[in-house]
Parts: structure tokens; sequence; C-alpha cells
């Protein structure tokens, strides 16, 4: 009986020991981190760990290309301030300080973009100090608004239109236009989405713009343009009577970059970027190409002839239904051409290079021989 006591007792401690572990533990931390919001290209991220003393967040990545990493931080959970100003996180890829990134910030957190290459690990962000709790409510309609974005974000909208989302715990009134879109008047007391024509063309720019006011002391208000499944414009206030700006550049299928433009023709053969088609093309660029020396330079050198006359050409198939299909047509053999290289091995100078000027070899007969031989074929015949 006395040994069944003690057995008791033992029991009755350990309960109340850890009892006493979860009262002083942190669950409010295991949530808001398992909600931290992120996308990652070129790449996997394995895991998070946070460093309290040190205010710094650890992130582990499987990088497999060049790629990026767009994370967002609550402030609730990480921040960098020196008294109520903002000052840059510092971030470290593989060890190595990061000089520049880009930011964009709202009163509730702040996200950044991590550009990284192909063996980067372990990145870290340090801030000033972790763990200042916000008022639930905030965190509530913060957390509930990014829900609606993020789930935005998954959504395709038509090619040359453009998503303005407002939300607002209260009275606003604005107005809103682009270049391809009538001003126009807006207003209401609760969130509230907007589709409205915003298109770039070759040569020529488009733009819109946003303001819209708050007509109380209380309440958020929160504007967003959402383009090609991307946040392209935002911005939000809490003031009394606050008022939102947000202007920006149309999207367009057109990107100056040297190595990492649009597949314009592809795209506007195929319908949309997301079709398996112009997926390919992408992946084949960012996963292989850009990976070497010799196929960056080739994609500089092929993107200063391609975009010399592909928005004209994909312009013209959206108003062409006819000419959209004989350009399927013609470049449906090289797209399965190119479908080779998912079954092969780049990862040399000498591999690029050698399966490169095969398949260009392997195009030259398809595109010129061939036809080079009907022809002579058909004259003899005649």
């Amino acid at each position: 009986m006395i040994q069944q006591l003690s057995v008791e007792k033992q029991i009755l401690v350990i309960a109340t020991f850890l009892v006493m572990i979860g009262l002083f533990s942190t669950p409010a931390f295991a949530q808001q981190f398992e909600d931290l919001d992120y996308k990652i290209r070129g790449g996997e991220l394995i895991s998070f760990e946070i460093d309290e003393k040190n205010a710094i967040l650890n992130i582990i990545v499987e990088a497999r290309a060049r790629g990026e990493l767009v994370i967002t931080l609550p402030r609730y959970l990480i921040d960098a301030k020196v008294g109520s100003e903002d000052i840059d996180f510092l971030v470290q890829v593989s060890g190595l300080q990061l000089l520049s990134y880009d930011e964009t910030s709202t009163p509730y957190d702040r996200t950044i973009t991590i550009p990284f290459k192909r063996g980067n690990g372990e990145f870290q962000i340090t801030g000033t100090h972790v763990f200042s709790q916000p008022p639930a409510a905030q965190i509530t309609s913060e957390k509930s608004m990014d829900q609606v974005i993020q789930s935005e974000l998954k959504t395709q909208i038509p090619d040359g239109q453009a998503k303005l989302m407002v939300f607002s715990n209260t009275d606003w009134s604005g107005a809103f236009q682009s270049s391809s879109f009538d001003y126009t008047e807006i207003n209401g007391n609760s969130d509230e989405e907007v589709i409205f024509g915003c298109e770039s063309s070759f040569g020529r720019q488009g733009v819109f713009g946003a303001k819209i006011k708050k007509l109380t002391e209380d309440g958020y208000l929160k504007i967003i343009v959402i383009q090609d499944q991307k946040v392209v414009a935002e911005g939000s206030t809490e003031d009394d009577f606050g008022e939102v700006l947000i202007n920006g550049n149309c999207a367009s299928g057109f990107n100056s970059s040297p190595t990492g433009g649009g597949c314009l023709i592809a795209t506007a053969t195929f319908g949309s970027e997301m079709s398996p088609q112009v997926q390919q093309l992408r992946e084949l660029r960012d996963n292989s190409l850009l990976q070497t020396e010799s196929g960056t330079l080739f994609m500089k050198t092929f993107n200063n002839f391609y975009y010399s006359f592909s928005p004209i050409i994909a312009d013209y198939e959206r108003e062409n239904p006819v000419f959209k299909e004989a350009v399927k047509i013609v470049i449906t053999p090289l797209l399965s051409s190119l479908s080779i290289l998912n079954f092969v091995d780049m990862n040399s100078e000498a591999e690029v290079l050698g399966y490169g000027i095969s398949l260009i070899i392997l195009n030259g007969m398809m595109y010129v021989g061939i036809p080079i031989v009907a022809v002579v074929g058909i004259r003899r015949i005649l």
C-alpha cells in the first residue's frame, strides 16, 4: 500500500512538472511559426529555427538551382528597429552577408526577397528583437487578409487585366484608373475587389494608379493590385482619415532582363504562362542553361535577337486565331526536340555545348533540310 502510494505521488509530481512546462512555454510561437508565409523558386525550404536570445531566424534550404526565397516576417515574430524607425535586417546566405535585397513592409509585417545560387543552404535573418506580441485582433485580421491574398495569387486573371483588392473595416472612398481603363470612382465600408484593364505592349508601357482614403478615424485600410499572379503594388494605413496612394506599371510578357525574359510567343500560342509547354521552356532555361557560363552567354545573345521580333508576333497571335494555330504547328516540333533535354544531365560546360549543338543541327534538319529535300523532290517530279 505504501509502495503504491509512492508511485502515485511520483506520477502526480511528473504530471505537475509537465503542466508547469506547458504553462511557461510559448505555444503562440509554435503556431505563428507554422503559419509563416513564403515562396521559393529553385529549391525547397527544409526548416525554420528561431534564436530568441540573438534575434536570429535560421532557415535551411535545399538549393537545387539559382532562385529566390520570398518570405513574410510578421513583426510580432521578428523585427529590426531603432526606436520607432525600421532598419535593415542583417541577411546572410551561407555565411556571406547579402548587401542588398528587395523589401516591402506594412504596419504588420515585412516581406524580403533573398536571391540564392545552387548549393546555398543556410540563411540567417538577424533583427533587433523577437516575440513582441501584438493585439490578438490584429493578428487575426492580418492573417485573414494574407489567406485571401494567397488564394488570389493562385487564381488566373485574364491576360491584359489586373485585380484591385481593398481590405478595410471602416468607410472608405477613392478612385482608380489605368492607361487602358477609364477613371472610376469606388467606395465602400468593407472588403472589395475590382478587375480592370491593365496592359503593356511592345513600344507602349501601360500604367495604373489608385488613391483611396479612410472616411473615419478608426479602422484600417489596405489596398493591393495583383497581375500575373503577383502583387505588383500595395499600401496600407491605420492613421486617422488616412490615405493610400499606389501606382505602377502594367505587366507585359516582355522582359528586358538579358537572361530571364518571358516566353512571349509560346505564352501567346498556348494561352498562359502556366501552360506545360511554357513551363518546360522556363525550367530548361532556369535550371539548366543559366547554370553554366556558356548557357548564360547563349541566352544573352539569343534574347537580344528574340525580343527584337517576338512581341510583334505575340500581339498578332492574340488578334488573329488562324495565325496563332499556324504558329502552334510551326513551333511544336521545336518544343518536342527540346523535351529530350529533360532526360539527360547537363552539369558541365561540355555537356551544355554538346547537347546544344546537337539540337541546333536537329532543328536545322527539320526546319531547313526537310523543306529543301521536299522542294528538290517536287521539282524533279515536275
